[in-house]
């Protein structure tokens, strides 16, 4: 008689956890990231660069015929400050790149800014955030101050900042007025600031590089 009590008891134990509706769903998980604070987007089939922490607020990026991205999305009170900071120092160019072509469009170093309206980006997952796009490159052979289009994507246009083997190994400090950069590259007024952004990638040249960043900063005039 015990055994035949057992079975309805242990079956309502059982039961008793099973909620009526089913489980609630997860909520997604944001993806990992090596930097605190940043979220890195990987591309369809490209070997990611490797980012690592290096310091205080500096961060290693490490390119062997690889590509990725850390993007860190912007604060409301933040988006429309003017001024971004930020230093980079690399360990050779890209020899083998031309930035104005699709297939050999590699940079040692990059910041990249999006510019738009809407929502906060709360989630960026396998895609760079949408919105009008700056970015600035440590160049291989292009001047100093040359902006061009991106030649691979629309939208976006490239400030080289610096350019040459002259100051590898040493770092570079910049401050640009981004209300500025934006006139002048999409000539109308700018936009509020969604998130900034780093790259260093060699996919197409299959080099090897090493870079180190400062995180980049947003300040007043």
């Amino acid at each position: 008689m015990m055994k035949f009590l057992w079975i309805p008891v242990g079956l309502f134990l059982i039961l008793a956890q099973i909620p009526f509706f089913g489980s609630p769903p997860e909520e997604p998980k944001e993806p990992e990231s090596p930097i605190k604070g940043w979220v890195e987007v990987k591309y369809f089939q490209k070997v990611p660069t490797l980012y690592s922490k290096a310091g205080n607020r500096i961060i290693k990026a490490e390119s062997a015929g690889s590509r990725s991205s850390l993007f860190k999305v912007i604060g409301e009170k933040e988006r429309d400050l003017a001024v971004l900071k930020w230093g980079w120092k690399i360990s050779n160019v890209v020899r083998s790149a031309i930035e104005t072509r699709k297939d050999r469009f590699d940079a040692a170093a990059r910041v990249i800014v999006i510019f738009g309206r809407g929502g906060p980006l709360k989630r960026i997952g396998m895609m760079d955030p949408a919105g009008l796009r700056i970015e600035y490159i440590w160049a291989t052979r292009l001047p100093r101050g040359h902006l061009f289009d991106h030649p691979a994507q629309a939208n976006c246009k490239i400030y080289v900042v610096e350019t040459g083997e002259v100051k590898v190994g040493r770092w570079v400090y910049f401050e640009r007025n981004l209300h500025q950069d934006f006139k002048r590259a999409f000539e109308t007024e700018p936009l509020p600031i969604l998130a900034i952004g780093i790259q260093t990638d060699t996919d197409d040249s299959n080099e090897m590089v090493t870079a180190y960043y400062s995180e980049p900063v947003l300040r007043k005039k």
